[in-house]
């Protein structure tokens, strides 16, 4: 075999595995891009019963609003309620157009870019609607009470509610304080501990078609 044609050989050898890399490479990028799709499918889902909880929400608290206007104390809960429930269909709502949002037919750093703002737009929503809990329960309790059995707790039982006021309030507190260590600890060493499994995961596919496209 002459010189010339062992290049041409050489050279359709190389064109050949440039070809078999980049089919590989883009296999790879499609199967790992449908695994994180399907991640953050089971979390739009998720925002979907969120905002259905927090529709019920806003229903009861308006209902509870109209019978209870002239209760001050029972109106005060019921409109907690009703501002809860529209906070939770507006978060739900900012989180679904965060996913929608995503084009996976970008480059993988965007792609990311967009995960790690819903990432952050989560930890956001979970903490304006996790800190609430600490008095919402009391509300709804109230509430509920006073609807089945025509029992009105704040008049008959006042030291219940604020005993678990007073607790709220340290509740509230320490958590804010917690979260606030937490955080402080998390810039030297991040924890993804209280993050969606689903999130994680589809953190996780992106980095590996990023490890991947650096080799």
């Amino acid at each position: 075999m002459e010189l010339d044609d062992m290049k041409l050989a050489w050279q359709t050898l190389d064109r050949r595995l440039d070809l078999q890399n980049a089919l590989f490479l883009h296999q790879f990028r499609q199967d790992r891009l449908d695994r994180t799709r399907s991640r953050l499918r089971r979390l739009y889902w998720g925002k979907i019963v969120q905002i259905l909880f927090g529709d019920a929400l806003i229903y009861f608290g308006i209902m509870a609003a109209i019978r209870y206007r002239d209760i001050p104390h029972l109106l005060a809960c019921s409109l907690f309620m009703l501002a809860y429930g529209l906070l939770t269909v507006i978060f739900g709502g900012v989180t679904l157009g965060k996913i929608a949002g995503i084009d996976y037919a970008a480059p993988v750093v965007a792609i990311q870019k967009r995960v790690g703002a819903l990432h952050r737009i989560y930890a956001m929503t979970s903490l304006c609607l996790g800190l609430p809990w600490w008095f919402l329960w009391i509300a709804i309790f109230a509430l509920e009470v006073q609807a089945n059995l025509g029992v009105d707790l704040f008049v008959t039982l006042p030291a219940f509610i604020w005993i678990n006021a007073a607790i709220g309030v340290v509740g509230f507190v320490a958590t804010v304080w917690y979260l606030r260590r937490r955080n402080a600890r998390s810039a030297a060493t991040p924890d993804d501990s209280d993050t969606p499994r689903s999130l994680r995961e589809a953190k996780g596919e992106l980095d590996e078609i990023e490890r991947f496209e650096k080799m």
